[in-house]
């Protein structure tokens, strides 16, 4: 690992059991965070996003329900390789996650207070008068008013924004070095998404933490991140720097997302593009390219052989035996 990484992934592939075997899910992702970054990772619904960035905390119940190989980097120690009893004191010490839905992730009999101290007193050992001043702090942080009322409520007595920024407060108590953000403003109005998103992107500055954004919303990639990462159905299928991966899109997925993107100057009747058909079933996975199904520009070559991730420059990766010229697609500057 670079000094200036924090995580580095490296053929992850992440395989669940069912009753037809070994359903890989992930399948050969590698990319890297550095300290202080953004890393942006998009792509459809069931593409692999969250079943990467929740193997990267082993979550998953390794005995029963599913495996992993490779390595998962992180301050120079492969997760893969530790024990459960060491992976405590790295999930919400140095690695933390903001899940999807908040009100399903919280505890709805325990008060606000009790869930953001219990990291504070598990992994920094903290009195309970102590955790609870920190948690007061934590909230005031994350722009919870009244926050002396707000710490002694239950997660169903407050807004859908304000138990997103209990997640986050839960999430940044003990200063991780690594945040995971999956889309942390599902179902929230857009002016509380846009105060979600400010909020993860100041305290990224201010903590110089790594964070992995998982999200749909390509203009909150536009705006946020340094590097994006385009998934497709367990795969990473393009690698680039923001600027590049908005202005010229190599893969066809890819292409077919910026197309998808809503136009500041369309006109009213104007119908947006759509990419043809489904991410298909993990039982159902194409031999070949994955994407090729749905691809305009696939050929036999691509139903017959998986292309490698290869670079065609120095800032861009692409997983395509025909990589595409941009055609018009909406500049950074356009998505709305």
């Amino acid at each position: 690992m670079r000094q200036d990484q924090i995580l580095e992934v490296k053929n992850l592939c992440t395989s669940f059991n069912s009753e037809r075997g070994k359903m890989k899910a992930v399948d050969g992702v590698s990319f890297s965070v550095n300290k202080g970054e953004i890393l942006g990772v998009v792509g459809e619904s069931g593409c692999g996003k969250s079943v990467t960035s929740q193997s990267i905390l082993r979550l998953y119940d390794e005995k029963y329900t599913a495996s992993y190989e490779g390595e998962i980097l992180f301050d120079g120690r492969d997760i893969l390789r530790l024990p459960q009893s060491t992976m405590q004191s790295i999930r919400g010490g140095q690695i933390s996650m903001v899940f999807q839905d908040a009100l399903s992730s919280l505890n709805p009999v325990l008060k606000i207070g009790d869930q953001i101290t219990e990291p504070l007193r598990i992994h920094q050992k903290m009195a309970k008068r102590q955790a609870r001043e920190k948690a007061l702090e934590m909230l005031r942080l994350v722009g919870i008013p009244a926050a002396e009322k707000r710490i002694d409520q239950y997660p169903h007595e407050l807004s859908g924004g304000m138990r997103q920024r209990v997640m986050i407060a839960i999430a940044l108590a003990c200063r991780p070095k690594l945040l995971i953000a999956d889309e942390p403003t599902t179902a929230l109005d857009v002016t509380i998404q846009a105060q979600i998103m400010d909020l993860i992107v100041e305290l990224n500055r201010e903590l110089n933490m790594g964070v992995i954004l998982i999200t749909h919303d390509l203009s909150v990639v536009a705006e946020t991140c340094s590097r994006v990462v385009v998934m497709y159905l367990g795969q990473i299928v393009e690698e680039a720097e923001v600027n590049q991966i908005f202005d010229h899109p190599s893969h066809p997925y890819t292409l077919g997302l910026m197309k998808s993107i809503p136009k500041i100057s369309g006109k009213r009747d104007e119908r947006l593009y759509m990419i043809k058909g489904m991410v298909p079933l993990l039982s159902q996975i194409p031999n070949g390219c994955r994407f090729a199904p749905r691809c305009p520009y696939a050929t036999e070559q691509c139903a017959r052989e998986m292309p490698d991730l290869i670079p065609v420059n120095e800032k861009q990766k692409v997983r395509c035996w025909h990589a595409v010229s941009s055609e018009s697609v909406p500049a950074a500057s356009e998505v709305g």
